[in-house]
């Protein structure tokens, strides 16, 4: 159960920023939803981390060695290995040692969110290029007391600071990464190697999966940020740090020294819990029966004034209760913020994007070969199928049959299509595939890919994970999949695939299954 309480932080102020006029009033590099002087605050109560305002707390640092000071915040520990000072980034004013340096050097601004202890992580940057994998970062991690259910949606919701300190010395505004990783067994913390100079991101590592992550802006001010994620399967430890980005390289001073080599910033106050349990408000879409005139977005509090916002950016004008949507052709978040005599709520962003119907195309007749499934239509943004009433993200037949399927958008505009599946003998020039592979560079079955041993043309195969999100597309047989999307290795786990071509026969081969990815 959740209590809302909202606070408006120098909305429409004259001495600071001005959060309607879409102009950065105070010189700070923000403007208007960026900048935390126009941003709400909401609290919450329940968590399901222990301990989130680190008041608690075991003894101050004494050696700043691993193996005496890993455990300072009672159920926190420090996330990864390293040889550089871990205890330092657990911080309670009781602590003179501490308190002394920090607020001499890096104080944060008083009070604190909660309470008289805080956290801080960093980053490091480097002048030479150095592999993500060796960079010096910073987490804490706590052994959850339930574990985190597998495909359920939760949010993170802390404060976080970035203060004057040794990579910030002429004030200007960095923005960071705040990131969230989950593993299933508690032992995996810490990670990476002992007395390593850097371990990088927790996502270098067998089991770990990255949930989220979310930007923050800073300047010199506590924000309150979020981070909303589905968990990919049962969680039972979580780690809150640095992404795993690379920061841009950097210069040394003339005297061969640098202030930049680190970006430290602070956490206080986190509370985990399910999605459904935040008190987020959410903009209600309403388009006309015809579908063919641009969208009307609702604001969901009544008895307010009104200011609509296109990422992040103030509209000028746009003070009603209801705003019509002007341009669906570029992709873009719309917020609403509402102030009332008590509360300040700015809903959460909604997504506008132009409609995939008309991208959708299935057909009316079509053939199923035995043992296989037949991917009809694939997941597109903002697009939710019903298949004989049952709801999906992408259209899968594995049966034959006569199917209604409704395809239909944000803003509730549909479009339904029937089609009859029959099934047909396909055993001519089947497909090799194998059920798994191992992309750890050992040079043995290190990308999966498929084998037909006979003539075939328009080849087309794809990857999908488990959410429905295509993370590899080919229409050449010789290339693979590696196990990379965006950069980055994915986890084991199982993937869905996609293999359609045409024999020489004029067959067209479709087969569907899981490929298991093994790290």
């Amino acid at each position: 159960m959740c209590l809302v309480i909202c606070v408006l932080i120098k909305y429409n102020a004259t001495a600071q920023e001005i959060c309607n006029n879409g102009i950065d009033d105070d010189g700070d590099g923000l403007i208007d939803l960026y900048d935390p002087d126009c941003q709400c605050r909401f609290k919450v109560t329940d968590n399901l981390l222990l301990n989130g305002s680190f008041e608690s707390y075991d003894h101050c640092p004494v050696t700043y060695l691993y193996d005496n000071d890993f455990k300072i915040a009672d159920y926190w520990q420090y996330g990864t290995y390293t040889n550089v000072n871990e205890a330092y980034y657990y911080h309670n004013f009781n602590c003179l040692y501490d308190s002394t340096q920090f607020m001499l050097n890096m104080p944060p601004k008083l009070p604190l969110p909660q309470g008289d202890a805080f956290i801080s992580i960093e980053n490091t940057a480097y002048v030479n290029p150095v592999p993500e994998a060796e960079i010096n970062k910073s987490y804490v991690g706590q052994c959850l007391q339930n574990p985190l259910q597998a495909g359920e949606s939760y949010t993170l919701s802390f404060y976080a600071g970035r203060f004057r300190s040794w990579d910030n010395l002429t004030g200007k505004i960095f923005p960071f990464k705040v990131a969230v990783f989950g593993n299933a067994d508690c032992n995996a913390v810490p990670f990476g190697k002992v007395n390593a100079k850097g371990n990088g991101c927790p996502a270098n590592y067998n089991g770990w999966v990255l949930l989220g992550q979310t930007i923050v802006y800073s300047s010199g001010a506590w924000v309150q940020s979020k981070v909303t994620f589905t968990i990919p399967y049962d969680i039972n430890v979580i780690e809150i740090g640095p992404d795993c980005s690379i920061l841009p390289q950097i210069n040394d001073l003339p005297d061969n020294t640098t202030y930049l080599d680190y970006h430290v910033y602070y956490l206080d106050d986190l509370y985990l819990l399910p999605t459904k349990e935040f008190p987020f408000k959410y903009i209600h879409p309403k388009t006309e029966s015809s579908c063919t005139i641009y969208p009307l977005l609702i604001a969901p509090v009544a008895n307010a004034k009104y200011q609509w916002y296109r990422d992040s950016i103030a509209i000028k004008g746009a003070t009603d209760s209801v705003y019509q949507v002007t341009d669906t052709k570029k992709t873009s978040y719309y917020n609403v913020a509402m102030l009332t005599d008590t509360n300040c709520i700015i809903s959460e962003p909604f997504l506008v994007t132009a409609s995939n119907l008309d991208k959708i195309k299935i057909p009316g007749d079509t053939v199923l070969c035995p043992d296989n499934v037949l991917l009809l239509s694939p997941s597109f943004e903002g697009i939710t199928y019903t298949v004989n009433g049952i709801t999906s993200s992408i259209v899968t037949i594995n049966t034959e049959g006569n199917y209604t399927i409704t395809a239909t958008d944000a803003f509730g505009c549909s479009r339904t299509f029937n089609s009859n599946i029959t099934k047909q003998n396909c055993t001519d020039c089947d497909a090799f595939i194998p059920t798994a592979f191992t992309p750890n560079a050992d040079g043995l079955n290190d990308v999966f890919k498929l084998k037909i041993e006979c003539s075939f043309s328009e080849y087309h195969c794809r990857v999908f994970n488990r959410w429905g999100q295509k993370i590899f597309e080919s229409s050449d047989i010789n290339k693979g999949w590696d196990g990379m999307f965006a950069g980055r290795k994915l986890p084991t786990g199982s993937y869905v695939y996609f293999v359609d071509y045409k024999t020489s026969s004029g067959n067209t081969k479709t087969a569907r299954g899981t490929i298991m990815l093994i790290m």
